[in-house]
């Protein structure tokens, strides 16, 4: 059985004759381009699983090559190669979709590897996608209602034209669910659909967005960019917010809607194009016709099929279909049992007149979903927002009760479950709460048949990667030179590894590979180094994160010697939950370096609920005294306190850093640096600026432990040295 289709796009035969016979006899199937052209061309008329593409080639480069198949098909995998590679290569190949970026000569288990990770990668994106679509076509019209009835009609006639639509109604009844449902049931499903938010894009690059460019005269030959009008070729067009598009660019869509040939900003060349139109909009478009903001030609040409979406508040009974339809959604995505919505809740959820419509709604469900540990949703359970006291609601709780105790014993038993679960089922912090006695407290739980529900446990939780590969530049502590980051997800289980853009060896970000400490926390293995860790390591340790390839030159970019840039790169990303669990690690006894009784120098941990940091320092001038402590207790509080916290050094030990390897690119730019009197370069953000930074410092170290820790530090004068002798102390719990 052939593990799939790869396409080896390079200019040298022998090299493209080596990998065919390699990839041939570990089952692949393998087809060769040695040109950008030919390689575009292959892709448009059988295209491959995953593109091995030289990125130095004559005509059109690699860089361009890769630009162009991913407007074609985005998920198509590319792995760049490059005998001549650098860090800016690698981050702008990165930035522009490529999986990875891999030198020659290739090391053969790397390449398989990589080649591995790419595929199953792939196969996961195309199978959620599979799975959306499969949402759509079966269940995406949900409800009985008058409305939906006549909604359904019109979707079933548009189905066997040509014709262009326009879809109207409110924002968040569908109208995007609508146009893929209609693609998804003609014979255009297996080509692309191509989505345009016409409001996200501005009037001046709008038209090349959908025309494409080109430009024939570059001294580096022809270079072109594909737009979504070639993009959804054979497919379908929707344009979103069409109401947005000014009356010029309507003119110039409507002249290829009627000619079906275009050609794009700059070009020359008229191309045959061919796709089905759809148009949505959240206003009335005959009303923007009258006020002059709509070209009426255009508008009469869109609303060939016009298709109404129908607000929620005017399909109520349909609420009911669709709550039970996203709670067992939700409840499957979510590995939970399914939770039933009592009649009480319904009838808030009923009653409310939804502005969102369904997306709201929809979210609302999320929320029930995640947030209620039982199997019935109650009442108690929906947003005060949503559940007001409107006509509905008040005529069931009233009419439910027969007498004054009936309604007293309902009402005691929200008001225990409300806070029982505001305490994660903590029967010690409830009683508190209420003023209520223990004991009294779980006589009560009992007579009035409350079913408890289970805290998580804090001490394992789920392992977490990226949602995406991220790249960044900056410079080197070390050398002061540009140097750069990919940050790559991983499966589970895999940890945090650091890897080196040229060789692809890999360090694991573990104490056990701890080089140096004195200045910066730096790791090796074998000949492969990675230097100045503990910042991004801090950052990794307050979002979670537990499966990562970093690859680097062989120093991590200092930035501007905080870990604020590292923390915007994750989010960019996003974060991705994974099934498999890390437990913390928890300290169960006082370990100690150095001398604590005479307020020396020295590092501590602790038992304790939360991992925490305390530090302190008594430094000359102009440092001073310092203190701060800090809890980690989120990643925002951790962006706002810790993370802009500087490295620092005073100006009498520049040399001696210089004669150790640190800041020799001659740059003192990305630390703050001082001198017996004052700070001689910028403004401090905090005023205990330093003691931050320590802490900053010790987040990133004690996660070379390589998993999360629970405990009390305490510190006083330390630094890299001290954490990784206490580190060394404390492995034994891992």
């Amino acid at each position: 059985m052939q593990k799939g289709h790869v396409l080896i796009v390079d200019d040298e035969s022998s090299i493209s004759a080596t990998l065919e016979g390699i990839l041939a006899d570990e089952g692949y199937e393998v087809s060769k381009a040695d040109n950008g052209i030919q390689a575009l061309e292959m892709v448009k008329s059988f295209p491959p699983d995953l593109i091995l593409l030289d990125i130095w080639m004559p005509g059109m480069d690699g860089i361009e090559v890769l630009k162009a198949v991913k407007e074609f098909q985005s998920d198509l995998e590319v792995i760049i190669m490059s005998g001549h590679g650098s860090i800016d290569t690698a981050v702008r190949a990165t930035k522009l979709g490529a999986f990875d970026f891999i030198e020659k000569p290739l090391s053969l288990e790397s390449l398989l590897s990589t080649i591995n990770h790419a595929l199953a990668q792939q196969r996961l994106v195309r199978e959620n996608l599979e799975l959306k679509k499969e949402l759509i076509r079966k269940h995406e019209i949900i409800g009985e209602s008058p409305a939906i009835v006549e909604l359904r009609r019109q979707i079933k006639s548009s189905l066997d034209s040509n014709k262009n639509i326009l879809i109207t109604g409110e924002n968040g009844t569908g109208k995007e669910l609508i146009g893929r449902l209609i693609h998804s049931e003609t014979s255009r499903r297996k080509k692309p659909f191509i989505k345009v938010n016409c409001a996200t894009i501005s009037e001046a690059t709008l038209e090349s967005q959908l025309f494409g460019f080109e430009d024939q005269n570059s001294q580096i030959g022809n270079i072109y960019k594909m737009g979504k009008f070639e993009l959804a070729e054979g497919g379908t067009l929707f344009l979103d917010e069409v109401d947005k598009i000014n009356i010029n660019t309507q003119k110039n869509i409507m002249e290829v809607l009627e000619s079906k040939k275009m050609i794009r900003v700059v070009g020359k060349r008229v191309i045959p194009i061919e796709f089905r139109l759809i148009a949505a909009s959240n206003k009335d478009l005959s009303e923007e016709v009258k006020l002059g903001n709509f070209d009426p030609d255009f508008y009469q040409l869109l609303s060939e099929i016009a298709i109404f979406s129908p607000p929620l508040r005017e399909r109520k009974d349909d609420i009911p279909l669709l709550a039970n339809y996203f709670m067992k959604e939700f409840c499957e995505e979510y590995g939970k049992k399914t939770k039933e919505i009592d009649d009480e809740a319904m009838a808030a959820l009923t009653g409310f007149n939804w502005p969102g419509n369904v997306k709201e709604l929809k979210n609302i469900i999320e929320r029930l979903v995640i947030t209620v540990p039982l199997t019935k949703v109650s009442y108690n359970d929906i947003p005060a927002g949503i559940k007001g006291e409107n006509k509905e609601t008040l005529n069931y709780r009233f009419e439910g009760y027969s007498s004054i105790d009936e309604a007293h014993t309902a009402w005691e038993k929200e008001f225990i479950s409300h806070y029982l679960k505001k305490n994660e089922w903590d029967l010690g912090k409830t009683s508190q709460a209420i003023s209520m006695g223990r004991r009294v407290l779980e006589r009560r739980i009992k007579a009035l048949g409350i079913t408890m529900g289970k805290a998580k446990s804090p001490d394992r939780k789920r392992q977490r990667t990226l949602k995406t590969s991220v790249v960044l530049c900056g410079q080197g502590l070390h050398s002061g030179l540009k140097t750069g980051l990919i940050l790559i997800p991983q499966p589970p289980n895999s940890g945090i590894k650091f890897g080196n853009i040229s060789t692809g060896e890999t360090i694991p970000a573990l104490l056990d590979y701890v080089e140096s400490t004195e200045f910066a926390t730096s790791l090796k293995r074998g000949k492969n180094q990675a230097k100045t860790v503990e910042h991004i390591m801090a950052v990794l340790h307050t979002y979670r994160i537990n499966n990562l390839l970093i690859k680097i030159s062989d120093e991590v970019p200092i930035m501007d010697g905080s870990a604020k840039d590292f923390c915007e790169l994750i989010e960019d990303s996003g974060i991705q939950e994974q099934d498999d669990h890390i437990e913390e690690i928890v300290i169960d006894n006082v370990y100690s370096v150095g001398d604590i009784s005479n307020h020396g120098k020295y590092i501590s941990i602790e038992p304790a609920p939360e991992f925490s940091v305390n530090y302190i320092m008594d430094y000359p001038k102009p440092i001073g005294h310092q203190e701060f402590r800090f809890v980690l207790k989120n990643e925002e509080d951790f962006k706002k306190k810790i993370a802009p916290a500087r490295t620092f050094c005073f100006l009498k030990d520049v040399e001696a850093l210089e004669k150790k390897g640190f800041i020799s690119g001659g740059r003192l730019n990305n630390a703050i640096l001082l001198d017996e009197e004052k700070v001689l370069n910028t403004e401090l953000r905090f005023p205990d600026e330093f003691a931050r930074h320590k802490i900053l410092d010790i987040i990133g170290d004690f996660y070379l432990l390589g998993k999360p820790v629970r405990g009390k530090i305490t510190a006083r004068l330390s630094g890299h040295s001290d954490n990784i002798a206490l580190l060394s102390k404390i492995k034994k719990l891992c």
